[in-house]
């Protein structure tokens, strides 16, 4: 193993598993539904980015998320069955289907987000504002270091 700064990169590694571990566990993510909605984290993963993508197909939300391409469909039509998304033949690529939120779909993603952001102003609640500004100047630069891009450019 490699030094860096005098400390061995297992230390650093080990530092980063521990962060990791209580960060998971503090924000919900071993609980079996995402903030105690009807959604797994994956789910809400994908209802996010169909939002953000707006019309979108399988394969563009499978290159951010990833995942097996059997679970994903899996996925989509667990939502589409729930009424939260469409599926439509594109008109101009008649192999491409088309993803989209429906008016369902939009208010469960507002609501999705809606807790989200309430679960992390009740983690950082206890923060000066000067500590919370350095907490997320924190992640930026994590952002930064960790994929070449600020947190807010991809969101």
């Amino acid at each position: 193993m490699k030094q860096v700064n005098g400390m061995k990169e297992i230390e650093i590694i080990k530092r980063i598993r521990k962060f990791n571990r209580s960060y998971v566990r503090s924000i919900g993510l071993l609980e079996k539904t995402f903030l105690n909605t009807d959604y797994s984290l994956t789910e809400s993963q994908v209802i996010f980015l169909v939002k953000e993508q707006g019309k979108t197909t399988a394969t563009a939300i499978n290159k951010v998320l990833k995942l097996d391409e059997g679970y994903l469909s899996r996925i989509i039509k667990k939502l589409i069955s729930n009424s939260l998304l469409t599926k439509e033949q594109s008109k101009t690529d008649k192999r491409c289907y088309e993803i989209m939120l429906t008016t369902i779909g939009i208010r469960e993603q507002q609501k999705l987000d809606e807790l989200s952001s309430d679960s992390i102003q009740t983690i950082i609640s206890h923060l000066s504002e000067s500590e919370q500004l350095e907490l997320a100047s924190s992640f930026d630069k994590i952002m930064k270091l960790l994929y070449g891009r600020n947190e807010n450019e991809g969101q």
